[in-house]
């Protein structure tokens, strides 16, 4: 892509994260979002947790997702990228008041996927390291 075709796409994007409707259920932002990494943060709200204080495990995944899908999807001029598979490790626990954030870096990209790695942290450290493949997306023939 080049440079015009690669800013379009991210405000492109941009528009499209603020429009998700789990995004606006999780009060998530959007930090920032180029060709190399996406900058995802949700506040830890009670309406987040478990029982025991603590940020869900699937809260955490969906954070990470979406920072995972956003900076794949920024690769191509169009389309949507899915998750093929996703692998998180949890480090620590995040809890009341500690906000989430994802930070996602692509990694490698072949002919049929973007792999991606995601490091999810409260305020000050890790939390969560998640590697993501993600599928190229598929263009539809223009008819």
């Amino acid at each position: 892509m080049g440079q015009e075709q690669t800013n379009r796409r991210l405000e492109e994007l941009r528009e499209r994260f603020k429009k998700e409707p789990l995004v606006r259920l999780l009060k998530a932002g959007l930090r920032d979002l180029n060709t190399r990494q996406a900058h995802v943060y949700v506040p830890a709200n009670k309406e987040l947790l478990i029982v025991d204080g603590i940020v869900q495990g699937g809260v955490i995944t969906a954070v990470a997702d979406f920072a995972g899908v956003y900076v794949a999807m920024a690769q191509f001029p169009e389309g949507h990228t899915p998750c093929s598979n996703i692998n998180i490790h949890f480090l620590k626990q995040i809890k009341e008041g500690e906000d989430i954030y994802a930070i996602a870096t692509v990694v490698h990209m072949s002919r049929s996927s973007v792999l991606v790695e995601v490091s999810v942290s409260n305020s000050y450290e890790l939390a969560a390291q998640a590697t993501m493949l993600f599928v190229k997306p598929r263009t539809e023939p223009k008819t």
